[in-house]
This record gives structure tokens, C-alpha cells and sequence, in this order.
């Protein structure tokens, strides 16, 4: 089972990590976990997803601080990055 923890360290972000918190997309954390791990799933999937493709995949975490917006971004920066 792989968990948020798992996909990088403080010292080592994954490219997904380092982009939401270069957008701003971790404002209180309690969704953070979810939306990553969810964005993650996605990316295995299809490496490039539309904007469309990534608001689906989000649709199942509850944010109330970002209003959606960063993590989308976020999402859209990382896909293509590498670990």
C-alpha cells in the first residue's frame, strides 16, 4: 500500500509533492494526502491527462481552503516529471 509518506521524503519531494507545494496546493494539509495520492493514481495511469481528466480524478477529495484551483495546477505541472 503506498501512502504520501511513501512517494518522497522532506529531503526528497517527488515532482508531484514539490509541485503542490510550489502552487500553494497544501494550504491546511488535512486534503493533501488525498489529493496526492489520488493525482498519483492518475498519472500512472494516463502520464498526460486533461484538465477535465484531472478534476475527475480529484472530484473525491474534499478541499475547503483551496478552492481546487492550485491543486489542478499542480497536477498539471507534475504530469510529465519524473521521480
Amino acid at each position: 500500500m503506498l501512502t504520501s509518506e511513501g512517494l518522497g521524503n522532506v529531503s526528497n519531494l517527488h515532482p508531484l509533492q514539490q509541485s503542490f507545494v510550489e502552487h500553494g496546493a497544501i494550504q491546511c494539509g488535512y486534503c493533501t494526502p488525498g489529493m496526492v495520492l489520488s493525482a498519483h493514481a492518475l498519472l500512472l495511469q494516463n502520464p498526460n491527462p486533461t484538465q477535465e481528466e484531472i478534476k475527475d480524478a480529484l472530484a473525491g477529495n474534499l478541499c475547503r481552503c483551496t478552492g481546487y484551483v492550485k491543486p489542478i495546477e499542480s497536477v498539471q505541472e507534475a504530469k510529465g516529471a519524473k521521480p
